[in-house]
């Protein structure tokens, strides 16, 4: 998985860049610590073009790993309320 420039197509002279903004802090909130750590690693990365001088963001194959784990979260968590309100009559 090659990480190109989209402008120019370059796909070795670039850097990483950090990113302009605050991670969002409703992770945090709703699962602790851990989840918006899980959250933000599973973020896209931001790069400069050293070719071009372009800003663009893609996934890492580490941010992608982590995006898995983030929507395998979220859908166990989904499971888990939808499960917990169709067998609430039956307690």
């Amino acid at each position: 998985m090659a990480i190109k420039c989209p402008a120019c197509g370059e796909a070795k002279a670039r850097h990483q860049v950090a990113r302009p903004d605050y991670d969002p802090v409703a992770p945090q909130v709703i699962g602790g610590i851990v989840t918006a750590l899980v959250f933000a690693l599973g973020r896209k990365r931001r790069f400069r073009c050293d070719r071009c001088g372009q800003l663009y963001y893609s996934h890492t194959i580490g941010s992608r790993i982590w995006l898995a784990v983030w929507v395998y979260f979220c859908t166990a968590l989904a499971l888990a309320i939808a499960l917990a309100f169709a067998t609430r009559g039956r307690l």
